[in-house]
């Protein structure tokens, strides 16, 4: 992705959590030079079983909403005088395909979006729009959860997990590029997981000491990195022990940080459901905004 983005895709439902978004999608418009385009997708069902009469009134009822959702869209940012901003509304089954199709057809540069941030069972019942348009959409996808208070000054130091996979060097392009037109530091970091066996296989968790020298080899070759991708950045490198995304999640919310950028597979959703993702388990509980970065 080029450092200019020309178009930010802003979906939207009026909730707080998408005002939010909202929010730092202009915020971005505004350092960027880029002009917005705020959608709203109206979700329909078809009703096969309901008498023409019906159907019609359903169709009056729905064209009256849309006209007042198309007042409510032209009217979102009208202070903002300085960012060129489209409404855009939109009807679909699914409100993720709606959404990755108009980033498509827009030529949308990055998606700016809330979540509603559901863990767990929920996540794994009712699904997530913005998890889905981060699986989809064509172009990376800023996601802000509803207690995450998007930065709205400046964004000063952007937090880049690496795990040294094709996934991780191409967030760390993004990262770099943004990093340069935002004038913003870079902290990098890789996260060595102990390997941990139940006690009845009766073999010893990793020593100390060859903890050690793996860390020594990770700060080694994430030095490398950070040599080769960010050399013009203010950059520093950090080794985390822990689980990946436990330590992710808690490093960036140590208040130094105002956008978290890493890398995701963009597994389907099966994918997702039987081999789970270190990037959805940040998704769900990253306390900054997440930028996820499609390989």
């Amino acid at each position: 992705m080029p450092s200019k983005i020309r178009r930010i895709l802003v979906p939207i439902d009026f909730s707080s959590t998408a005002a939010n978004a909202l929010t730092l999608a202009t915020h971005l418009a505004r350092r960027f030079d880029a002009e917005m385009h705020v959608l709203h997708v109206r979700v329909v069902r078809e009703e096969p079983h309901l008498d023409a009469p019906s159907l019609d009134q359903i169709d009056r009822l729905t064209a009256n909403a849309d006209l007042e959702t198309e007042k409510a869209l032209s009217h979102r940012n009208k202070g903002d005088a300085d960012v060129v901003t489209h409404p855009h509304l939109a009807r679909g089954i699914a409100a993720s395909e709606v959404i990755t199709e108009m980033c498509r057809s827009l030529e949308c540069d990055v998606v700016v979006m809330g979540t509603h941030g559901r863990r767990g069972i929920k996540s794994v019942l009712l699904g997530s729009v913005a998890e889905a348009v981060v699986r989809t959409a064509p172009v990376p996808v800023l996601t802000v959860r509803p207690s995450v208070e998007a930065p709205t000054d400046s964004i000063q130091r952007i937090l880049v997990p690496h795990d040294f996979s094709a996934q991780s060097e191409a967030a760390l392009d993004v990262a770099s590029d943004w990093a340069r037109v935002l004038e913003a530091g870079v902290t990098l970091i890789h996260v060595v997981e102990p390997v941990v066996y139940p006690e009845f296989y009766a073999i010893d968790t990793l020593g100390d000491h060859a903890l050690e020298k793996i860390k020594a080899r990770s700060l080694e070759a994430l030095e490398q990195v950070a040599t080769t991708h960010l050399a013009d950045v203010d950059c520093e490198v950090k080794v985390l022990v822990g689980r990946a995304g436990e330590m992710i999640a808690q490093y960036a919310g140590d208040g130094s940080f105002q956008l978290l950028v890493m890398g995701t597979r963009g597994m389907s959703a099966l994918e997702h459901l039987l081999l789970g993702s270190v990037a959805d388990f940040v998704l769900r509980r990253c306390p900054v905004p997440l930028l996820a970065v499609r390989s």
